[in-house]
């Protein structure tokens, strides 16, 4: 397990206690990553106590605000009194707020004085019919203009019920989600240098596409990679089918099936619909890792987690990141875990090393 030197005592202390252990049967990488598509959520659900909340949001690659929401959900803790800020949290690919492990982790940080903010990226889950198009790796604009949203929710609308003012707001990006969130803190330009985050936990995010996508080709991945793609099907099929585009065009219905990988799914759709020249520019341009050393003002403090043996995204990157130094990040790599999934003798480990962090930053 590594880390850098500027972790708080208290947090550090707290991992020298509770390192991560596999607990059975959930043993390796894989049957880490794919725990909970097996198991059957029985927490207790709070949808009758979230706020739905729909942010509105620009057409792709426009500054016109044309109908197009993201879709949000917001749970706060039992005792607004001792509210401790908010944390937004976004999903991976071909995810939403519907994934077990965010749910869990909401949960989590809900029941621990946080006000949580789950969010559907463009075209995610429930949220399908209420923008045009899909997410990709840097929909910064869609990010920021939903955090700016928030705030002024939080000041016009919250403020009878949380008597607390300047409350930080966090980020939580499981797998892409994190990506996604450090590409929209990096992209964000305010003149007074305000960053937009107070402070963001990446679990087992991708740093360099381009290396991503060759792993999740390898032969032992492909039926991860058909059941990844089947779910971003689905969701550009139901995309377009609810936009009017694929009644009578058989040469999408055509494209659209003829999908055989992540990456051509990128290349065919992803990178020309959020307006980059190719693949690789695409991948180039939406892989934080090329981009965070430059602009490393724009990022708050950040905790990494990743798995040595996370068989969908390799670790390198994020290795290479901690051999940096970067003040700002701490950063763990555990041996096992899987991808997203660190389950342990004790609930998920990777939830409450994020907790821990958040309470003590």
């Amino acid at each position: 397990m590594g880390r850098n030197n500027s972790i708080s005592s208290s947090f550090s202390d707290y991992l020298k206690n509770n390192p991560f252990r596999e607990v059975l049967p959930w043993i390796g990488g894989d049957l880490q990553t794919l725990r909970d598509t097996f198991v059957i959520d029985f927490g207790k659900s709070n949808k009758n106590k979230d706020k739905k909340i729909f942010f509105p949001i620009n057409k792709i690659l426009s500054e016109k605000i044309e109908c197009d929401y993201l879709l949000g959900f917001l749970e706060l803790p039992e005792n607004l009194n001792s509210i401790k800020g908010f944390v937004l949290i976004t999903h991976g690919l071909g995810g939403s707020t519907k994934r077990f492990g965010l749910r869990r982790i909401s949960r989590k940080l809900a029941k621990n004085g946080f006000g949580v903010l789950k969010l559907n990226l463009r075209g995610a889950g429930s949220a399908r019919y209420l923008a045009k198009g899909n997410y990709s790796a840097r929909c910064s604009n869609d990010v920021i203009s939903a955090i700016k949203y928030f705030k002024k929710l939080i000041d016009l609308e919250l403020r009878d019920l949380i008597k607390i003012d300047n409350l930080p707001i966090y980020g939580v990006g499981l797998s892409l989600g994190g990506t996604i969130l450090l590409n929209a803190c990096l992209d964000y330009h305010e003149n007074n240098g305000e960053i937009l985050l107070d402070g963001l936990a990446c679990v087992s995010s991708p740093l360099d596409l381009s290396s991503c996508s060759l792993c999740i080709e390898k032969p032992r991945n492909s039926v991860y990679q058909k059941w990844l793609l089947h779910r971003l099907k689905n969701q550009l099929w139901d995309g377009y089918n609810d936009e009017g585009k694929i009644l009578n065009n058989e040469k999408l219905r055509k494209k659209i099936r003829s999908l055989k990988s992540i990456r051509e799914f990128d290349q065919k759709f992803t990178a020309p619909s959020w307006g980059f020249n190719s693949l690789e520019d695409y991948y180039v341009k939406a892989s934080p890792i090329f981009r965070i050393q430059k602009s490393i003002k724009k990022l708050p403090p950040t905790l990494f987690i990743h798995a040595k043996d996370d068989p969908w995204v390799p670790y390198n990157a994020t290795l290479n990141l901690r051999k940096k130094s970067i003040d700002k990040f701490t950063i763990f790599i555990t041996k096992k875990g899987g991808h997203n999934g660190f389950h342990s003798i004790n609930g998920c480990w990777s939830d409450e090393a994020v907790k821990n962090w958040f309470m003590s930053i």
